[in-house]
């Protein structure tokens, strides 16, 4: 859907190849979830955004382990030698992409929250649906990023990612059909238990 242009790359190691088949499937799957469980797509969004650190990781060898999270990736901590990668991670993977990269991790760290949490999924629904379809906008711009500066693909400048693609969308004009319809057997089981109660 929205991010099938990833398997048109061509990664240059094997390791790489998994990677990038990983990602494609942790984003497949996120989209599949989007509209029904957007928590669960914004903690799938962040699995993938690891992924993206680690292939960035591979292809200009920077030498974080193969156990490295995405904070290890982003954050600098008081141990020199993971500094000095940091600091290289940082610098080829350039700003701009490193913002997107930061504020994917604390989108989906509010979703791991939520999970641990789900009092906050009912409390904040309106918040987390904003913030998985910007994680969603970021990851389609890291994404492209990625591919444009690893494997030189061309012409995804006009690519942009897209909700209504997506399984589960609802038009407006269906959803005020369904508040519709709700309303009205709303008043329909009104009606029926005024009644019911005069006929006792």
């Amino acid at each position: 859907m929205n991010f099938d242009f990833i398997k048109d790359a061509e990664p240059s190691t094997e390791e790489l190849k998994q990677l990038y088949n990983s990602l494609y499937a942790n984003l497949e799957e996120a989209e599949q979830v989007y509209w029904e469980k957007p928590q669960k797509c914004g903690m799938m969004l962040r699995r993938a955004t690891e992924k993206i650190c680690r292939i960035y990781n591979g292809y200009y060898e920077i030498h974080f382990p193969e156990s490295a999270t995405l904070e290890e990736y982003l954050c600098y901590t008081g141990d020199d030698d993971h500094n000095a990668m940091v600091s290289r991670f940082l610098s080829v993977v350039r700003k701009e992409q490193r913002d997107r990269l930061e504020w994917l991790r604390v989108w989906g760290d509010e979703c791991v929250f939520m999970e641990e949490n789900p009092d906050q999924i009912r409390h904040n629904a309106d918040k987390l649906y904003l913030n998985v379809k910007k994680m969603m906008v970021y990851m389609m711009e890291a994404t492209k990023e990625m591919c444009t500066r690893i494997d030189h693909m061309e012409n995804l400048q006009g690519r942009s990612f897209a909700d209504d693609i997506l399984p589960g969308y609802q038009s407006e004009e269906e959803l005020e059909a369904l508040e519709e319809q709700r309303q009205k057997e709303q008043r329909k089981s009104f009606w029926s238990s005024l009644f019911g109660k005069k006929e006792k």
